[in-house]
């Protein structure tokens, strides 16, 4: 397999959403979606409007297989005012197809968003602290094991670097490999809990934010 780094576009928008729903298929949690394809779409969507880092790995026929999505949280003002643009779309897009029943049963759909909305909120709540969100970072489960998600994240360590960023957070849950973030060298920064996250104890966090200090 010939793989190569390419920085995203909205060419391999499908694509990411195939690897996405082929490793994380959060199509079960809504009721008879018509196009499940555009769960999938609308998430990498999400993920993409706040990133300035866009990178993919890539196979000799164009197919992503690895995707890492990083932003500059202190963006300047022209920066900000395009994520909020992105955003509008996005928003847009997504009240289109849920109208529409794209998304399946309308009131489950609305029920999941709002459910998202509230565990990014848990996750994002320490992002004043830090100048760079991981937004979105997998690796096709064919190379795990092989080094590219270290490659992904070296990568983004170097984009930090250029744009002058000491730290970076993300969020992530127990149903999440988040030992590869421990092994990189991130820290457990805080535990949250949310009902719909992986199934735990619930007494007990299955929510984390790791961050890590970039020298």
């Amino acid at each position: 397999m010939e793989l190569k780094f390419k920085k995203y576009n909205k060419k391999y928008l499908e694509s990411c959403a195939n690897l996405i729903r082929s490793t994380w298929p959060f199509e079960k949690e809504f009721n008879q979606p018509k196009n499940p394809e555009i769960i999938y779409q609308s998430y990498v969507l999400s993920c993409e409007m706040y990133s300035e880092h866009l990178d993919l790995i890539v196979d000799e026929h164009d197919n992503v297989k690895g995707i890492l999505f990083g932003s500059i949280e202190n963006a300047g003002f022209f920066s900000q005012m395009q994520y909020r643009f992105k955003g509008f779309k996005n928003n847009f897009r997504i009240l289109y197809y849920l109208l529409c029943g794209g998304f399946g049963n309308r009131r489950t759909a609305w029920n999941i968003r709002n459910e998202h909305n509230e565990i990014d909120t848990l996750g994002e709540t320490t992002d004043k602290q830090f100048d760079s969100e991981i937004n979105l970072f997998i690796v096709s489960p064919e190379l795990r094991g092989m080094g590219y998600g270290k490659k992904l994240m070296d990568r983004y360590i170097e984009f930090c670097n250029y744009n002058e960023l000491r730290s970076a957070f993300l969020w992530t849950d127990l149903g999440c490999s988040y030992n590869f973030y421990e092994r990189y060298g991130f820290k457990l920064y805080k535990r949250f809990f949310h009902e719909s996250l992986s199934e735990n104890d619930k007494k007990q966090p299955n929510g984390m934010i790791y961050y890590l200090e970039i020298q």
